[in-house]
């Protein structure tokens, strides 16, 4: 006979999070961060060609960080499925402070031993003037959150940013959030997030190339 501790939660919500394209080479070397910085032409090409996938998925929103490299992927899907792009700014990437801008060199030249106490301690370090990433986090999981029990039952995308998206998997893992750095994710690549009915949260996929489309995956490893 089965009883209420035997069932499975149900899955709530399902938000699959996407990196924003390559961005303008003239960044390249330079720290950019939570900067609105231009794409790449490569940048816009690759989710031109990536949001057709979605054409009749279950996906009912299409969300953005507020800057403009996401607006412009969370656009192309929301084109194809015929949806309005909501932007949060709560969604953008990791601010790096005095640091953005610049090189690592100039970083090295005007805070001598600045970039070794930030790898001493990435998930702490405040000393350029912005955020580190508990902050990020505390910023970005209350959002998320949102996110999900605004769209109980429902299927949505998030266009955003590397940090956002590794630190918000680190929290969700339950693994420090010096650790997030060990998550490569490519740009276009595709990380999806289910919320169960008890609050659990359960990581499907992490930096695909497609959607996850199925109820793949599972609350409970079986023998």
């Amino acid at each position: 006979m089965s009883t209420g501790s035997d069932r499975v939660p149900e899955r709530r919500s399902r938000i699959h999070l996407v990196r924003h394209g390559e961005v303008d080479p003239a960044w390249k070397g330079r720290i950019y961060g939570g900067l609105d910085v231009d794409l790449a032409p490569e940048g816009r090409q690759r989710f031109v060609d990536l949001a057709p996938q979605a054409s009749g998925s279950s996906i009912t929103a299409v969300y953005s960080s507020g800057l403009a490299r996401a607006v412009h992927g969370a656009s192309c899907f929301a084109e194809v499925l015929e949806l309005e792009v909501v932007q949060d700014q709560r969604f953008n990437e990791i601010d790096r402070g005095d640091w953005g801008g610049l090189s690592t060199e100039e970083i090295d030249q005007r805070w001598p031993g600045g970039l070794e106490a930030y790898k001493a301690d990435p998930g702490g370090y405040r000393g350029h003037g912005g955020e580190s990433f508990v902050d990020l986090h505390a910023r970005t999981w209350p959002a998320l959150q949102e996110l999900a029990l605004r769209h109980v039952g429902e299927e949505v995308l998030l266009v955003c940013h590397a940090q956002v998206i590794r630190v918000l998997a680190a929290g969700l893992l339950g693994v420090p959030m010096e650790e997030s750095l060990r998550m490569m994710l490519s740009h276009g690549g595709i990380t999806t997030f289910d919320r169960f009915s008890d609050d659990v949260w359960v990581l499907q996929s992490l930096n695909a190339e497609t959607l996850r489309g199925s109820s793949w995956g599972g609350r409970y490893r079986k023998p």
